[in-house]
């Protein structure tokens, strides 16, 4: 019996959904260095997985978007870190791999320079 339980949890730690990252560039995302960019950030984000990883099997992050969406005009020596926190592991085992969040995250150089704020179709009179 105790190896049966061994089994389920290796196979509730051990799901077959995967996060993909891609870049639309949309806002320039590089791995080299830039001298304008002295300012470092990191941008985290989450993405969820259900019934043991099947459904979806995979999801896609895009880099440029997430960086486009906290704001900045640019990354680069851009690392991407896929993660599983304690929490998200704790939510997987007491929903028996129903539910398998996952977290990632980017770290990287800006200028520092934010992008403007986007109008949503208001004029300012």
């Amino acid at each position: 019996m105790n190896s049966i339980s061994i089994l389920f949890f290796a196979g509730l730690v051990s799901s077959c959904a995967t996060i993909h990252f891609r870049s639309e560039n949309t806002v320039p995302v590089s791995f080299s260095g830039n001298p304008e960019h002295r300012k470092e950030v990191t941008i985290t984000g989450q993405r969820n997985f259900y019934f043991w990883g099947i459904n979806p099997e995979h999801e896609t992050v895009y880099i440029d978007e997430e960086v486009r969406k906290a704001g900045y005009d640019g990354l680069s020596k851009a690392i991407i870190y896929e993660h599983k926190n304690v929490e998200q592991n704790l939510i997987s085992f007491l929903t028996l791999g129903i539910f398998l969040p996952k977290g990632f995250t980017i770290t990287g150089y800006t200028s520092g320079n934010m992008l403007p704020e986007e109008d949503s179709g208001s004029t300012n009179q």
